[in-house]
């Protein structure tokens, strides 16, 4: 299920965390598709409440498959890319260490970075450069009863 631009910014905008992770090692195989818990040390704090700081562990759960096994709900990642994966960047809610994605806020990162790779004006901006489908008119002067008619045609 994807979340409209509008309501990842709202949760971008709201989530009380938006954090970088450097990911545990794995130490067993994972199993796909399932859902994981990706635990991981605070490098990186763009936004707290100061219940979360650098050197904190943190987890959250997230689906992990392979391509075509992708979910209809939960965000999830694929398994290549995460195994693959060092850091992770993302905007979190709950209570520490035990959080929760906002929404599917978050991004696979190679190394942490100063600035944030995920930031709100970047979805802003983004959603405001999208372009509104066009929607046609519907005649006023028909009754509802004629316009379903009409449809069925």
């Amino acid at each position: 299920m994807a979340i409209a631009l509008e309501g990842r910014l709202k949760w971008r905008i709201t989530a009380p965390y938006h954090v970088q992770l450097q990911l545990d090692q794995e130490a067993e195989p994972l199993r796909v598709p399932s859902t994981i818990l990706v635990q991981g040390t605070v490098v990186r704090v763009f936004r707290s409440d100061s219940r979360l700081r650098c050197g904190d562990r943190v987890g959250f759960k997230i689906w992990v498959c392979q391509p075509g096994d992708e979910p209809t709900g939960p965000a999830f990642v694929y398994y290549d890319q995460f195994m693959q994966a060092s850091h992770v960047e993302a905007y979190l809610h709950g209570d520490p260490p035990n959080c929760e994605l906002a929404a599917y806020e978050f991004a696979l990162i190679s190394a942490p970075t100063d600035q944030p790779t995920m930031s709100v004006a970047q979805l802003q901006e983004l959603a405001n450069s999208s372009v509104p489908t066009p929607r046609q008119p519907v005649p006023q002067n028909t009754s509802w009863w004629g316009r379903i008619f009409r449809r069925r045609l």
